[in-house]
């Protein structure tokens, strides 16, 4: 059994959480710790290099994963492509979640138009180099 480390910027849903457990067979999930959490939601914009910016998130998975590990990765991309290159490079499975997007257009009774957009998790892919 391996576990998997969170990283996202919202909560993990519960079909993720079920998909992991029966497709993945993860037994476990571990989260960021609260001041890394912040720091991976708040990747600044305005910084050209921010691989200075990241390298607390990836000591803490240094230290915090081991080999076979999954990875969920979502957030800023530059983030997101220096996490998923040092997991592929440390034997992490670095992984992220497919959605199926449902659009729904409707009019309430006073005319409005009211837009839904729903995403259904799918699956979990892994992210590979070429």
């Amino acid at each position: 059994m391996s576990a998997m480390v969170v990283l996202m910027n919202h909560e993990l849903i519960q079909s993720q959480k079920e998909d992991a457990l029966n497709t993945l067979k993860v037994d476990t999930f571990i989260f960021l710790p609260s001041d890394l959490q912040k720091l991976w939601k708040q990747i600044p914009p305005d910084e050209e290099d921010i691989t200075v910016i990241v390298e607390p998130i990836i000591n803490w998975l240094s230290s915090n994963s081991k080999q076979g590990d999954y990875i969920l990765v979502h957030g800023d991309f530059g983030a997101t492509c220096v996490v998923v290159s040092w997991g592929l490079n440390n034997k992490r499975i670095p992984v992220y979640s497919t959605t199926q997007r449902i659009y729904q257009k409707t009019t309430n009774e006073s005319g409005e138009i009211v837009n839904v957009h729903t995403f259904k998790h799918v699956m979990f892919r892994k992210y590979k180099m070429m």
